[in-house]
Parts: C-alpha cells; structure tokens; sequence
C-alpha cells in the first residue's frame, strides 16, 4: 500500500513538472512568435503584386530576383511600378528600370530609373523626376522621397509650379504634410497675380500660414508697360523680404538697406512695404525719396501708382522737399517743410507740391537768369506750382508771413538760409546699384 502511495505520488509530481515545462516552453514561443510578428509589422517587406516573369539567385551570399514585365510591387501605402526590378531581398534594396512610377496616397514620382530602399520607404532617383501632388508639379535632375515622413528633396534645375506660382532653384526640400519648402541657390519665384518676381539665394515658404520669406540679396523684379507704351520695372532690394498672401492681396515687406526704383523714381529706406494689388509702396524708418530733381524726407513716405504711372507721393511727419535751384549754382536748393507734404504728378512730371500744417518755403529768384535773392514765405498751407520741371509760382493761404533777403546779403551766405532739418542726400540709387543681368537677375 505504501509503495503504491509513492509511486502514485512520483507519477503525479513527474506530470506536474511536465505541465510547467510545457507551459513555459508555451509562453517562450508564443512571446518569441509575437515579437517576430511585430517586427514584421514594423518593417512590412515589399510585397509582390505582378510581374510578367521572375528569376531568382544569389551572389555574394545574398539573394535577389529578377522581375521583368509590367512589374508593380507594394510596400505598406506605396505602390511601385517599372518595366525591370532587380530586389536584393537580404538588404530589401530594389533597383527599378523603365517608365518608373511610384504613388503614394495623392503624390505620383515619374522616372526613368530609380532605387527604392524598403528599410526607410526611401525612392532615389538621379535620372530626371517628375513628382505630382495634385497643388504642383516638379522637374528636377535628381531628387529623394520619403514615403514615410513624407519629405521630399531635390537637387538641380529644380521647377516647381502651382496655379498661382512659378520657382526655379538649385536645391529643394519640401515637406508634404506642413506644406513647407525651402529652396536654395539661385532662387527664382515668380507670382503669376500680379507678375512679380522675386529673386534671392535661400526662401522658404509656409504654405499653410500664406506666408514666404526670402534672404541672401532678395530682389523683387516686376516689370510693367504704361498707358504710351513705355515699359517700366520696379525694383526693391534689400537685406529680408517677405511675402504675405490672402485672397485678395498680396504684400511684399523689405527690411534693412531697402533700395527702390522705378522710372524716374529712387529711394532708400530701412524698411518698406510694397501693395502689389493696389500699385502702392510704403516706406519707414528715414525714408529718403528723389524724384527728377525733388528729393523728399519725412517720417513715412507713400507712393501711388495708378494707370501704371506714379501719380502722388505722401510725405507725413517733419515733411521736407528739396530741389536744386539752379544746375549752374549747386549751393542753392528751394525747400518746402511742414506735417505733411504732397507731391503730385502728371506725364511723368512733378505738377505741384503741397505742404500743410506750419508750412515754410524757400525758394531763389532770378532777374533774366542772374541770381536776385530769397523768399521766405510761410503760412497753412504753401502751394508750390511747376512748369516743365522748374518752379511756376507760389500761393500761400491764411497766416501768411515772408520776407525777402536780397542778393547781396546771401550771395556767399546761403547756407545760413536753409530751412530749418535742411539735409541734402548725395547717394541717390541709380540702377548700377542693382547687379543685374539681362535677365534680371542680381548677381
């Protein structure tokens, strides 16, 4: 009885630990097999939908086949398809030849030939790319795209076109779900709203803010034709530019060493603000404007362009207008100061000058061109009329004051004369300042 007691006993404990065994071994491979399938989730292998034929092989110790014939391969949402694939399945690298296509969601890549690396859903292609995201097209000799962050990179003769834009540049990086780009090296990005051009060395663009900005000598460029015929380019340089965009306008703002042409028309500022849709630039922080032979200072300094011709500039805060009295006497400059000053224009000449709020005017007279002394008049408001350039007459209304200096006592003191804030600016931009080539490119 008690020999049969134990053996029952060694029985069960020897089935008991055989139960442990199994169910550890159990748990062991239902542990190893859920890792493996997890792995293999995570990096899902390029799975084969078609070819016409496949052979396979090895070299090196590693293993590849050779698919030819409508080949379309498929790697998680990217699908693959040429007329030749070579796949090194030991590295997961394929070699895609003829009439290359790859898609991923909206996004198609064209090319000739290309490689596709699985471990990173990485396609490269230094065979001339075409790539289509429904927005835009781009051409570029070689390019990179990654299916899984979504970044897209191409190297030289770079175009990129949308229904509102055109860029040409020599490198690319593009982001598809921030729709942001950034381009550098020669840059060129042409607004088809209002046919401006911008040029510079690097830009990047935010495409969901409406917002762009470009560095490295940015150059706006946009050429004009004016009512008789004549074709007229405004330029801005600076050392920043940037672009806003909204439905119905688009405003360009240049900041630091601002540059601006534009006919007879040049100025310099810190910072300027140009109204593509309204023909209007806005100029601050020490503006100083030359038109013919007016130069005009002030706080903030507007120009108006209507019916492609600079009609009115704005001069608001300690408002001052020089011109040169005489080409022959340089020392003598009829000036006009107050709160706010209007220059307007007609025929591309300056027609009137209009000073308001403590308005005070200077200017020379002549006796049959010889120099006959300087009036100087004040009141609220000083109209100064022109002629062919050259000053007209003079009216001034309400709380008029004056006085004449005869030319005997100015004759070698005309300097003590001056207005009050007198500042003659010699360094006018003339377009030499613009290093540019036929194109219109700044070098």
């Amino acid at each position: 009885m008690w020999r049969q007691e134990r053996i029952r006993k060694d029985y069960d404990s020897f089935f008991l630990q055989r139960a442990r065994g199994l169910i550890f071994v159990y748990l062991t491979l239902s542990a190893f097999f859920f890792f493996r399938a997890s792995a293999a989730a995570q990096n899902q292998q390029v799975h084969l939908v078609h070819a016409d034929s496949l052979l396979g092989y090895t070299n090196n110790g590693e293993s590849f086949r050779e698919l030819v014939g409508h080949v379309t391969m498929e790697h998680d949402s990217s699908v693959l398809k040429c007329d030749r694939a070579i796949q090194n399945l030991s590295e997961d690298i394929i070699k895609l030849y003829g009439n290359v296509r790859v898609y991923d969601d909206t996004l198609t890549l064209l090319t000739s030939r290309a490689t596709y690396y699985g471990k990173t859903r990485t396609v490269f292609s230094n065979s001339g790319v075409y790539l289509n995201d429904r927005k835009r097209t781009l051409t570029a000799d070689s390019g990179t795209y990654d299916s899984e962050t979504k970044v897209a990179h191409f190297f030289s003769n770079v175009f990129v076109r949308d229904s509102l834009s055109r860029l040409n540049g020599d490198r690319l990086l593009f982001y598809r779900d921030d729709q942001k780009t950034i381009s550098d090296g020669n840059v060129k990005i042409k607004s088809l709203q209002n046919n401006v051009t911008v040029y510079g060395s690097h830009f990047e663009d935010y495409g969901k803010k409406n917002y762009s900005i470009m560095t490295g000598k940015p150059l706006l460029v946009q050429i004009d034709t004016t009512t008789d015929g004549k074709i007229d380019t405004l330029y801005i340089t600076s050392k920043l530019m940037r672009a806003f965009r909204d439905s119905s306008e688009q405003r360009f703002i240049a900041e630091d060493s601002v540059i601006i042409l534009r006919d007879s028309l040049a100025a310099r500022c810190g910072y300027s603000i140009y109204f593509a849709k309204d023909s209007m630039v806005v100029m601050q922080k020490s503006p100083v404007v030359w038109y013919g032979d007016n130069q005009l200072t002030g706080d903030s300094i507007t120009v108006h362009i209507k019916d492609r011709n600079i009609s009115q500039v704005d001069v608001v805060g300690a408002s001052f207008a020089i011109s040169r009295s005489d080409s022959l006497l340089s020392n003598r400059f009829n000036q006009m100061k107050g709160r706010r000053l209007t220059m307007f224009l007609s025929h591309r000449k300056v027609n009137r000058i209009i000073v308001e709020n403590n308005a005070t005017s200077l200017y020379y007279l002549y006796d049959k061109n010889k120099p006959n002394g300087v009036n100087k008049v004040s009141g609220d408001k000083v109209i100064m009329y022109f002629k062919d350039g050259k000053i007209d007459r003079i009216a001034v209304i309400s709380g008029v004051e004056g006085d004449y200096y005869p030319e005997k006592l100015i004759a070698d003191r005309t300097n003590d004369y001056n207005l009050a804030g007198f500042a003659y600016y010699s360094d006018r931009p003339e377009i030499s300042d613009f290093p540019l080539r036929q194109d219109g490119v700044s070098k």
